[in-house]
């Protein structure tokens, strides 16, 4: 693999989520100066850094990595943590958290499965 391949593929994942540093320094919890000190410098992030920047694009490192498309999507401990509660909501609750992630994401809505449907 490239050396140049982990800074082109964060490149990548903040044009395709419209993000700029600052968004990622924010959602990764990486100070902007570390993120933007890396790509100044074009060095490779440690393992630490990555894996605190996949934590805050909400992939796995196997996602990160993977070209071909070949891994399954992995649960991050966030995606884990939001399961667990939304879980625990009341069906009508369920379908609130549903419709305001719906307007979130300004897509249209889709029903929300209720507690008899397997997702």
């Amino acid at each position: 693999m490239r050396e140049d391949y982990v800074l082109a593929k964060i490149k990548d994942l903040l044009t395709d989520r419209g993000w700029t540093l600052y968004r990622l320094s924010k959602e990764s919890g990486i100070s902007y100066s570390t993120l933007n000190n890396t790509f100044h410098r074009n060095n490779v992030p440690s393992i630490s850094t990555l894996l605190h920047v996949c934590e805050g694009f909400g992939i796995t490192m196997a996602e990160f990595f993977d070209e071909g498309g070949a891994v399954v999507k992995q649960l991050t401990t966030a995606d884990q943590e939001l399961l667990v509660d939304f879980h625990s909501l009341q069906r009508d609750d369920k379908r609130l958290v549903s419709a305001y992630m719906q307007g979130l994401l300004k897509a249209p809505s889709v029903s929300c499965p209720t507690e008899d449907t397997q997702v």
